[in-house]
């Protein structure tokens, strides 16, 4: 029976084995707590796991009126679904529900842990772990030890999080003016621009669309044109592509940016990136002229649930205690 790592995010579920099998679900906590542990159930009932390893950061979303209250409701019901079960804290220690109860403090915004916790002990070194997903990118400098603020809060003001991605990040937030002010409606998001580039297949657009409507080249560009107050028609697909190529060329320049401060900080040369937008990572770290190592070349497409997959390879390595 396999190792199970889960990722409870706010917006999808990562479940990875430590063989590389892997789900990537859509679970917007926010509206849909209430399917949590049914979806936890169908996941212990399709890999019947020994163990099983949980990081999370849902605890964020605002269906919980606090993040201690949403840790330990999290812990709740996944100690509820499973049997087996270690929790990671911040220091990277893998602990019980017990500890979770008592200390929720210690296990908020986590995943990120996970993956640098296991990268070490596979003996890497020196170098920026860089996860871009749908929502947030994680940048956190590694020499022979983590350098990272511990909370969300303070990785923020350190650059070490930065709160877009490839897919739920509305358009106006990273391009706030084309060729006039962008309106601050939620039209369209990151997964528009990215299918419209041809980044993305449809396919991976996998979060709700801003309006419900399709996920094909034509339905983005419609949503895109709405942020200037316009229909498709009456601005033109050649405008909505232009667009689009704004919103993707800030987005690397702030990458570049947060990827070059970070290794002129703490003298570092090489990203490790893995996530959905690991072609955007590859973009900016060649620009900023650092050596950029694939973890879906390396690991496999399990990069794009990788803190999942970095929680069932440590789990393996050190098991629960019967």
């Amino acid at each position: 029976m396999p190792f199970l790592g889960i990722d409870v995010g706010g917006a999808n579920l990562k479940v990875a084995t430590e063989n590389g099998d892997f789900r990537l679900i859509y679970l917007p906590v926010w509206k849909r707590l209430d399917e949590l542990e049914a979806k936890l159930r169908e996941i212990k009932e399709v890999f019947e796991p020994d163990g099983v390893g949980i990081v999370m950061t849902a605890e964020l979303s605002d269906a919980f009126p606090t993040k201690t209250f949403g840790v330990r409701r999290i812990a709740e019901i996944v100690e509820g679904v499973f049997r087996n079960v270690l929790f990671l804290d911040l220091e990277g220690r893998l602990r019980g529900y017990g500890d979770v109860l008592k200390e929720p403090r210690t296990f908020m915004a986590s995943n990120w842990v996970a993956s640098v916790r296991f990268l070490l002990e596979e003996g890497w070194r020196n170098f920026v772990f860089a996860d871009m997903g749908s929502t947030t990118t994680d940048l956190i400098p590694v020499t022979d030890r983590v350098e990272a603020g511990k909370t969300d809060y303070e990785r923020l003001g350190r650059g070490e999080l930065l709160y877009f991605g490839v897919l739920r990040t509305p358009v106006f937030y990273i391009l706030p003016e084309f060729d006039v002010p962008l309106v601050s409606e939620f039209f369209a998001v990151a997964g528009d621009v990215f299918v419209v580039t041809g980044d993305l297949d449809p396919r991976e657009y996998t979060c709700d669309t801003p309006d419900g409507r399709g996920k094909d080249v034509e339905s983005c560009m419609r949503r895109l044109a709405r942020c200037v107050c316009c229909d498709l028609e009456e601005v033109g697909e050649d405008y909505v592509y232009s667009m689009a190529r704004a919103f993707r060329e800030r987005v690397l320049e702030k990458l570049e940016r947060a990827v070059r401060d970070l290794s002129d900080r703490f003298g570092l040369e090489r990203v490790v990136g893995c996530g959905l937008g690991e072609f955007l990572l590859r973009e900016a770290t060649e620009r900023v002229g650092m050596e950029f190592l694939s973890v879906k070349e390396i690991y496999g497409d399990v990069s794009k649930v990788f803190p999942a997959y970095a929680m069932a390879r440590l789990v393996l390595k050190h098991p629960p205690k019967r």
